[in-house]
């Protein structure tokens, strides 16, 4: 029975003593032996949040007084071995000696080590757990920084006769994943690694594919006879959402275990309450599940309060807000200069504050003075624009990261932040949630949602785990066991949070130990779902869909598409549609058209007739309806022509600048960048162009074709994909619009992943360092090639793109 439960400890007088610990004031030594005295007690007790607490107090006190002997015993029973190895390394625990002798101290931790690096007792447990059950359904629950990448690496090199797929939850993982996989290969694995269905042409025996779920589905319909033999499913939380990429990542899971039952599917997630919630119907997936109890972080939490004009600590553990006789700086940006780490997370919602954000920020800063950073700077310019707003802040040490700037940007950015000391600062929303590992000391959240909503318990949990992750904890070098005290700022301010925001609720919901984990389960096609009336139709179109895939899957009796439109739309996963429903009369405009179409303009014309007058009534598929405008059709058969003529970035660019200028029009749309709304309408959709300096509207022409540019990807393209696969388009304008050309060199490589700028260049001018494989249309790059590249003054981005396909890790040389 526990003699000390939390809520003893929370009506105790503990707190005061508690508190002068939290507030890092001097201690005397009979304080000092109370609090050591009950954090033994408390590591003792039975209940988990009172051990976490008298870790936490253990953790404070070490770093507080400087006395790592207290860290260094606790960590060593509890098996935080890479805690016992910091604190006995660099003098930093003056008494090792006495604890143990040095030959078995060496024996022990020789114990935890693995390749070169020291584990926890649970990292070890983890790694066993997960090669005792290989062939076996897995969850996997474990915070970020445990090794889940060096899981997937492992078993990867493990298991080299197997056809392995890993899906991540954004492309802008794809790369990332691609080229961790690729630098983990041994010299025997001679599988080629995949991220597109069109990779694949049969002729190789083992692949590795790194997919997206639209990718994956892709695949199925491609290469309907291919069978994996291990899918691993990261950030598996995903599954549990009513979104339409949530739905479609079951529908492939679910078509992965009928396809082969014997596979094994490896859920991998940060966080999850109820094992059984991620079962999806139609399978006998039911997962042996690990989940990783201990928790080496213990994090401070605070808000700066710019209402109020005072600073307040927050204490999870004891549920308590107290005020700090801290004064705050004048403005948001100057307290985060004011109380900066080395590396710092900035985190808002909305892109357009981001980007406002980071103009208001970088005037406070000096330019740095670093070769490497004026290089990657002159390398963007080059690559986009030289008033490009990314320059000016990197310039400043403050990178900006959100979905609107260009990908293999974003890529080579988020290196740089990792690799170049001086940047300090990222500002970024929820594309950080989604795997992106970056090193970071300090996070500040000037907005606390995702969305239209708050960010969830786990969402806040899973980002708050993005800071000070166990690589900088731990570094050899740089490493610093403070780090084991991230700290959490909230932001409340009239310039950012609602009127009606209550950020101490917010915060006490997200934080508070003992708080129960909310995780409601919204996908219908989950066991756990409970299908409401509501829930009805939608379950009834995943139920056709999956039985136009795969007949009996579900064991329903339901309609199957009857006509070639339906089975079209279906396989190229048209959720914008109810397909059973309206795919006659989708058939009987489409027999009208006998002609093939010759031109984006008259393909675009066609998706507004057949498609989009059938459109659910979706805010989500309003980007697409748009398309029933003449003037929209014209704009993105614009677009798409630039894609036919293989323009550059910079080309669009100056495309765009040379509209506004010559345009008559005052307003231009720019969607979630605008300012004004027009008339009968409450969105700020619009800008006034003519008011905007020339940078502004360089910025503003970056985020719009990025934009546009993914709406198309990821919307349109579709479309033409159903009209390709009916014979309404031909062949050779086929290939333009998905590449860009019709040279099959180029096109290879654009399949095996290769931007079609870098496709282009390496085709153009560095052909013999290209190796191409006929039986499977491999590709590999000689090593040669990035010296050669340089050598040629290539600019930098390619060859960071060419690099991480060849899984060589990209130097910024300082």
């Amino acid at each position: 029975m526990a003699k000390f439960p939390l809520r003893t400890i929370r009506n105790s007088d503990f707190f005061d003593l508690y508190r002068k610990l939290m507030d890092r004031k001097e201690l005397s030594n009979e304080e000092k032996e109370a609090l050591l005295s009950i954090a033994v007690m408390l590591l003792n007790e039975p209940e988990e949040h009172s051990v976490m607490l008298g870790y936490r107090i253990i953790v404070m006190y070490s770093n507080h007084t400087s006395d790592l002997k207290p860290l260094y015993d606790v960590s060593l029973s509890r098996g935080f071995m890479p805690i016992v190895q910091r604190a006995s390394t660099e003098n930093l625990l003056d008494e090792a000696k006495e604890h143990f002798f040095p030959n078995y101290f060496s024996a022990l931790m020789s114990q935890y080590e693995v390749d070169g690096t020291v584990f926890t007792e649970q990292q070890i447990e983890l790694g066993t757990f997960f090669k005792e059950n290989d062939d076996q359904d897995v969850l996997i629950v474990a915070p970020t920084s445990y090794g889940k990448s060096e899981l997937i690496s492992k078993y990867s090199n493990r298991n080299l006769d197997q056809n392995i797929c890993i899906l991540v939850p954004t492309k802008a993982l794809l790369a990332q994943t691609k080229q961790r996989i690729l630098s983990g290969m041994p010299p025997e694995d001679i599988r080629r690694v995949i991220t597109h269905a069109e990779m694949y042409h049969g002729g190789e025996t083992r692949i590795i594919a790194v997919l997206t779920q639209e990718r994956l589905l892709r695949f199925f319909t491609e290469h309907p006879y291919f069978r994996f033999d291990t899918v691993f499913v990261d950030e598996a939380h995903n599954l549990l959402g009513d979104g339409q990429r949530e739905l479609l990542l079951a529908k492939v899971v679910i078509l992965q275990k009928q396809k082969s039952p014997s596979s094994a599917i490896k859920f991998l997630t940060p966080f999850l309450a109820n094992e059984e919630n991620i079962r999806p119907r139609y399978t006998d997936i039911t997962p042996t599940s690990y989940r990783v109890r201990e928790n080496l972080k213990s994090e401070r939490y605070s808000i700066a309060d710019f209402r109020s004009g005072k600073m307040k600590t927050y204490d999870q553990y004891f549920d308590r807000f107290w005020e700090l006789t801290d004064k705050l700086a004048p403005t948001e940006e100057a307290f985060i200069v004011e109380r900066s780490a080395r590396k710092n997370i900035i985190f808002f919602n909305l892109p357009k504050r981001i980007e406002l954000f980071a103009t208001n920020l970088t005037p406070q800063l000096p330019v740095v003075e670093s070769s490497a950073l004026e290089r990657a700077c002159r390398n963007i310019a080059e690559f986009l624009h030289s008033d490009y707003l990314l320059v000016e802040a990197l310039r400043k040490g403050v990178l900006y990261h959100h979905g609107a700037v260009p990908d293999i940007v974003r890529l080579y950015a988020e290196r740089a932040f990792s690799e170049i000391d001086c940047i300090r600062y990222i500002i970024c929303n929820s594309t950080l949630l989604e795997g992106v590992n970056i090193p970071a000391e300090k996070i500040f959240l000037l907005e606390t949602k995702k969305g239209l909503r708050n960010l969830t318990q786990p969402q806040f949990r899973n980002l708050v785990g993005r800071v000070c992750r166990f690589s900088e904890i731990f570094d050899a070098e740089s490493g610093d066991l403070k780090l084991l005290e991230p700290e959490v700022v909230v932001f409340n301010s009239d310039r950012f949070s609602p009127a009606n925001a209550n950020v101490e609720e917010f915060l006490r919901g997200v934080t508070k130990v003992d708080a129960k984990l909310k995780e409601p389960t919204e996908n219908v096609l989950l066991d756990a779902k409970a299908i409401d009336d509501e829930d009805v139709e939608e379950k009834r179109e995943a139920d056709e869909f999956l039985e136009a895939m795969s007949p009996g899957i579900t064991g329903n009796d339901v309609a199957r598409p009857s006509t070639e439109v339906g089975r079209a739309c279906l396989l190229n996963n048209i959720s914008e549609i109810d397909v059973l429903r309206h795919e006659a009369a989708m058939q009987e405009i489409l027999n009208g058209f006998v002609v093939p179409l010759a031109t984006s303009n008259l393909i675009l014309e066609l998706v507004s007739i057949a498609f989009v007058p059938y459109f659910k009534e979706h805010r989500a598929f309003d980007v697409v309806r748009r398309l029933e405008e003449e003037n929209a059709r014209k704009f993105y058969a614009m677009l798409i022509d630039w894609r036919i003529n293989n323009a550059s970035f910079s080309e669009m660019i100056a495309n765009f600048l040379r509209y506004w200028k010559e345009s008559d029009v005052d307003e231009v749309y720019v969607g979630r960048w605008g300012e004004i709304a027009r008339e009968g309408s409450h969105r700020e959709s619009w800008v006034r162009i003519n008011e905007k300096s020339h940078s502004q509207r360089v910025n503003l022409a970056i985020v719009r074709i990025k934009e546009e540019q993914d709406i198309v990807d990821n919307h349109v393209l579709k479309f033409v994909e159903v009209l390709n696969d009916l014979k309404k388009i031909p062949e050779r304008l086929y290939l333009e619009i998905k590449y860009g050309t019709t040279n099959l060199e180029k096109i290879r490589l654009i399949n095996n992943g290769f931007n079609s700028a870098l496709a282009g260049r390496l085709i153009d001018s560095y052909g013999t360092y290209v190796e191409e494989s006929e039986g499977d249309e491999a590709i590999t790059l000689q090593p040669e090639l990035i010296e050669k590249m340089r050598d040629e003054g290539e600019n930098e981005i390619l060859v960071f793109e060419a690099a991480l396909h060849m899984g060589i890790r990209h130097e910024f040389i300082d």
